[in-house]
């Protein structure tokens, strides 16, 4: 019996937009979202597997809408990681979002650089958005504390103008 690739890539993706719509359930545990999330990405890879194993089922354009679906699942994914990162105000909220990202990188979907580039559109740093929100904070203190001052160098001459 072989296998109809067409069919079994749009079963993939069907089921790939319903752990994707679960993923992005805010009322659901946070952990329910991350595992959603990651089994979106291995649904999604495995359709774009029977995809290509298809193409001699299918019409080219099919399967560049199925790399498209590839496409938009990993922008929706990357943009949440990216915004749950930038705005996580404890270790706790922050934790689970690092620990997607790193599961998503060992299942061989990797959207490391996509946070990267996303961040900046939120205002922070692309660097510090990956440690935890206690460590940023220390990282901001320990900056501020070693800017120097106008009035903190001791070798500047004084301001002898008048006023």
């Amino acid at each position: 019996m072989s296998t109809d690739h067409r069919t079994e890539a749009e079963r993939l993706l069907a089921s790939a937009d319903t752990a994707i719509a679960a993923a992005l359930e805010k009322g659901l545990p946070i952990e329910d979202q991350q595992h959603a999330a990651v089994l979106t990405g291995i649904l999604t890879n495995r359709a774009l597997g029977h995809a290509m194993l298809a193409q001699g089922q299918t019409v080219s354009a099919e399967v560049s809408a199925m790399r498209a679906a590839l496409i938009t699942w990993r922008s929706i994914v990357a943009h949440a990681v990216a915004w749950n990162l930038s705005f996580a105000e404890t270790d706790e909220q922050h934790e689970p979002w690092v620990e997607l990202a790193e599961q998503l990188k060992r299942a061989g979907l990797d959207i490391t650089d996509d946070v990267d580039i996303i961040t900046p559109q939120f205002g922070k740093d692309a660097r510090g958005v990956w440690k935890p929100p206690t460590v940023q904070r220390e990282d901001h203190l320990r900056w501020c504390a070693e800017m120097p001052t106008p009035w903190s160098n001791p070798t500047a001459a004084p301001d002898t103008t008048e006023q």
